[in-house]
């Protein structure tokens, strides 16, 4: 049973016994006889649902613990976006365990089901949080290769004009060299402003600022298909010195 199954099986059951209630009253009124309702299952305990909600909050901690250990792992970001994802990460560990703590002392199962409610709407785990966490290692990685590449650019330049190859060959190395220029130009340009525009997006803005991801999304790859395009012109500049 899913937590969203658990949290409205009380509004559920109450739908299937109203559409069995009308269904007698039409076969009264009908010469087609009607199958025999199903028996109606017990309604969930407050204990089930504890246990429900515990399983979804443990569920979505051990995503947020594969995450940080992504975090503080990853080469790529910068030491000010991995301290700002690995607070984040921290604060929404911390959150899920007391409202985990809050839900096993309710004493309603109406309080605990708006107490339930809260592990998805107040942290967004898996439609944002979890996201944009991968998203900020992603961009951040690619503009790390972004400089790579810029970093390489002049020390290409300088082998072809110390080649002495024929003026045709050095002409070929001249275009990749501007397409490579070309492409890490365009990569950084996508790649720009990414991890600062879903570093900070919160779960209270959820589902306004999925557009928002969505983009980042795009912008990323867009930038990685740039990206094999300059390796490509690297890989054929130096095959064209070595010739």
């Amino acid at each position: 049973m899913t937590l969203r199954h658990g949290m409205h099986v009380a509004a559920s059951l109450a739908a299937a016994a109203f559409i069995g209630g009308t269904a007698a009253v039409g076969a009264s009124a009908s010469t087609t006889p009607s199958p025999s309702p199903s028996p109606t299952p017990a309604p969930i305990t407050l204990s089930q649902l504890k246990q429900l909600c515990n399983a979804e909050v443990q569920r979505r901690l051990g995503t947020l613990g594969s995450d940080m250990q992504f975090v503080q792992q990853s080469g790529s970001l910068t030491s000010s976006d991995r301290s700002n994802l690995e607070g984040q990460i921290g604060a929404d560990e911390s959150g899920l365990t007391g409202l985990d703590q809050t839900i096993q002392n309710d004493t309603t199962l109406k309080q605990a089901r708006e107490d339930c409610a809260k592990i998805v709407t107040n942290f967004r785990v898996y439609v944002l949080e979890d996201p944009k966490i991968h998203e900020v290692i992603a961009a951040d990685g690619v503009s790390a290769v972004d400089q790579s590449f810029e970093n390489l650019i002049p020390q290409l330049e300088q082998l072809i004009d110390a080649s002495s190859q024929s003026q045709m060959v050095k002409e070929q190395e001249i275009d990749k060299l501007n397409d490579l220029r070309s492409k890490v130009s365009a990569s950084e340009t996508s790649i720009s402003g990414v991890s600062a525009s879903v570093i900070n997006l919160q779960p209270s803005g959820y589902p306004g600022n999925k557009v928002v991801l969505q983009s980042a999304a795009q912008n990323i790859e867009t930038s990685r298909d740039d990206l094999k395009g300059a390796r490509d012109d690297v890989t054929d500049i130096l095959q064209l010195l070595g010739s």
